[in-house]
C-alpha cells in the first residue's frame, strides 16, 4: 500500500475513472466537475459526461440497466461516451459514476476494454466513508426504489448474504449484495488484475471535511485548488418518520399488485427527485443500530488488511472507515407517526408523480431536478383542471 495525505497529478494523457462508492459525496463531486467544465477544458481536463451524472448510461456500461428502460438510446450514449474517453487527447480525461461499482467481474473486463487508452494509463479512483453510516444511507436509497424491508430486517439480510471473508450466499442477476458491492477486498480482486492494483486509489477523508474530495480530485487532475466549488445541493437522507411513510406506501403499492416498472416511471422518477426536497424537515436522522455498527467494523477491518497488503494507493486515513459502536443507538425502533404537514407534502408528491405517466418520455428525465419536475407536473395539472372547468 502506498499512503499519502495529498494527491499528486496523474501522468499526462491519463484517464481518471471514478467508480464510487455510493453515498460518499459523489453527487457534490459530479456537480462540481460539471459546473467547472469550461475552466477544466482550458486547463487540459475533459469530463466526458454530458450531464452531472449519466446514471442510466453508467447502468448500461455496468450491465445492470433494468429491463423496463428502453435500452437502445442508452446503449448509443454509452458507446459515444466510451469513445470520447478512449480517444480523448486532453491532458487528463475523467468520468465519474458510482453506479460502475455494480459491475461484476466480466463487466469490469468489458469496461477496461471499452475505456482503454492507447499508450496512456487509466486510473481507478474510489471515494470512501465509514461503512456503518453508509449502510443506513443505502437503506433509505432503497426505499426510493420501492424497498419494503424495515431497517433492521434489511441489515440482517445483507449481513447474512456475505461472510467476513467475502463468501456470498446469494445469487444475483443484476444487483449484487450491498456488502459485496461495498467491499474493498472485492474491488482489489476484481478491478486490480484488470486495471492494475497500482492504478487503484482509495480516497478516505475526514467525515467533517466536505471539501476533501474536491481537493483530492483537483490534485489528481493537476488543476489549481479552488477550481472545483462545493455546490449547494440537497442530497441528504430523509428524516426517519418520512422514510417510514414512504416504506409503508411501497408496501401498500406492492401488496396491491403494483408493478415495479410503473413505480419507477412515477415515484422512482419525478417523485424520487421531489422527495429529496423533504430533507429540510425537522431532523430525525436514520441511524445504523449499534449491533450493525459492530458487524460493519468487523467487515471493514478485513478490508483494511486487504488494502494494506496491496499495491493500491490510499489518500487519507483508512481508520476513518471504522466507527465507535457506542456512538450508535441501541434502540432503532422505527417511528410509527409522522406529522400531518409531512404526510400532506408526501401525498402531494406521490399524487403528482402519478398524474402524468408517459413511458415514451421517461428516458428524458435524467439530470432534471426534482423542483423542475414538480413545476412541470404542476403546470400540467393546472392545465388539466382548466380544461375540465
Amino acid at each position: 500500500m502506498r499512503s499519502s495525505g495529498t494527491a499528486t497529478a496523474l501522468p499526462d494523457g491519463a484517464g481518471l475513472l471514478h467508480v464510487g462508492m455510493p453515498k460518499t459525496g459523489t453527487t457534490a463531486l459530479q456537480a462540481a466537475l460539471f459546473d467547472a467544465r469550461p475552466q477544466l477544458r482550458e486547463l487540459g481536463v475533459r469530463n466526458v459526461s454530458r450531464g452531472r451524472h449519466d446514471m442510466r448510461v453508467a447502468l448500461t456500461a455496468a450491465g445492470t440497466l433494468p429491463p423496463y428502460w428502453d435500452t437502445e438510446p442508452f446503449a448509443t450514449r454509452w458507446q459515444q461516451l466510451s469513445e470520447r474517453f478512449r480517444t480523448s487527447t486532453d491532458r487528463c480525461t475523467i468520468w465519474s459514476s458510482e453506479t460502475l461499482t455494480q459491475a461484476g467481474p466480466e463487466r469490469v473486463r468489458y469496461l477496461a476494454d471499452q475505456l482503454r487508452r492507447d499508450g496512456h494509463e487509466v486510473h481507478v479512483v474510489l471515494t470512501l466513508r465509514a461503512l456503518a453510516p453508509l449502510l443506513a444511507s443505502q437503506w433509505q436509497e432503497v426505499l426510493r426504489r420501492r424497498g419494503t424491508d424495515p431497517l433492521d430486517v434489511w441489515l440482517h439480510r445483507h449481513f447474512d448474504a456475505v461472510d467476513l471473508d467475502g463468501t456470498t450466499h446469494v445469487t444475483w442477476t443484476r444487483v449484487m449484495p450491498e456488502l459485496h458491492r461495498l467491499s474493498l477486498r472485492r474491488v482489489l480482486q476484481e478491478w486490480g488484475p484488470v486495471f492494475g492494483e497500482d492504478r487503484i486509489t482509495f480516497v478516505v477523508g475526514e467525515p467533517s471535511d466536505r471539501l476533501f474530495n474536491l481537493r483530492v480530485f483537483e490534485g489528481l487532475m493537476g488543476v489549481p485548488e479552488g477550481t472545483l466549488l462545493l455546490q449547494d445541493l440537497d442530497n441528504a437522507s430523509l428524516p426517519y418518520p418520512e422514510a417510514e411513510m414512504v416504506r409503508h406506501f411501497n408496501l401498500a403499492y406492492t401488496e396491491g399488485g403494483g408493478d415495479h416498472a410503473t413505480w419507477m416511471y412515477t415515484v422512482g422518477g419525478p417523485g424520487q427527485l421531489a422527495l429529496r426536497e423533504l430533507t429540510g424537515l425537522a431532523p430525525y436522522p436514520i441511524r445504523t443500530p449499534r449491533w450493525a455498527a459492530r458487524r460493519a467494523n468487523e467487515y471493514v477491518e478485513g478490508w483494511i488488511e486487504a488494502v494494506e497488503a496491496s499495491d493500491a494507493r490510499v489518500i487519507g486515513d483508512l481508520a476513518n472507515l471504522l466507527v465507535d459502536p457506542e456512538d450508535h443507538p441501541d434502540d432503532t425502533t422505527p417511528p410509527e407517526t409522522v406529522s400531518v404537514a409531512s404526510a400532506g407534502r408526501i401525498a402531494e408528491i406521490l399524487f403528482a408523480s402519478g398524474l402524468e405517466h408517459d413511458p415514451a418520455t421517461a428516458a428524458t428525465l435524467e439530470g432534471t431536478s426534482g423542483r423542475e419536475l414538480l413545476r412541470e407536473v404542476g403546470r400540467r395539472v393546472r392545465g388539466r383542471i382548466g380544461r375540465r372547468a
